[in-house]
């Protein structure tokens, strides 16, 4: 019986004609078995490709937890995005609550205290453990640039009353004070 993983080879003759020859490189069985790895491959794709649908049909979804691996439904096996993430806005409470933690001037929070917050943030609305790190990140990037740009107007404004006070300060021509 030949069957369809055979291998297909011509070999010249000293006369100038080919001959074909044919050589198996799978037995019947080898065969069978793998015609059932690529079936069991294929529904193993199949349940993998619903799984996706049914993670991503939950838009709200930021992240799920399976055992102790962290699953971003959105990212790709190369860390890509696959799907477009909604953007995380906060409530008017939740904001307030973050910018009241923020005064304390603590800076960027620990792990544990992240949890925390995230905690009590979930009260008032869908937030992640990255959203508040992330808020924290960018809350503290807008105070320096804040910062930054109010400091070059006040050097500004005490270079000119320098200047100011310089002129007041010069003597008139002619008036030559003399130490007694």
């Amino acid at each position: 019986m030949v069957n369809v993983m055979e291998w297909q080879k011509q070999r010249w003759q000293p006369n100038g004609n080919a001959e074909m020859m044919y050589v198996k490189v799978m037995t019947d069985e080898q065969l069978e078995t793998l015609r059932k790895q690529i079936a069991v491959y294929a529904t193993i794709c199949e349940q993998l490709i619903e799984m996706h649908k049914n993670i991503s049909s939950h838009q709200d979804l930021a992240g799920i937890r399976l055992g102790n691996m962290y699953c971003d439904p959105l990212l790709g096996s190369g860390g890509h995005k696959i799907a477009s993430r909604r953007r995380w806005t906060p409530s008017a409470m939740q904001l307030q609550i973050l910018e009241r933690i923020f005064d304390q001037g603590t800076g960027t929070p620990t792990k544990e205290k992240i949890k925390e917050i995230t905690n009590e943030l979930s009260q008032h609305g869908q937030i992640s453990e990255t959203n508040v790190y992330n808020w924290f990140q960018n809350r503290r990037a807008r105070s320096k640039r804040k910062q930054q740009n109010v400091a070059p107007s006040a050097n500004a404004e005490s270079e000119v009353e320098t200047e100011v006070d310089s002129k007041d300060k010069k003597t008139k021509p002619g008036r030559i004070s003399v130490p007694s």
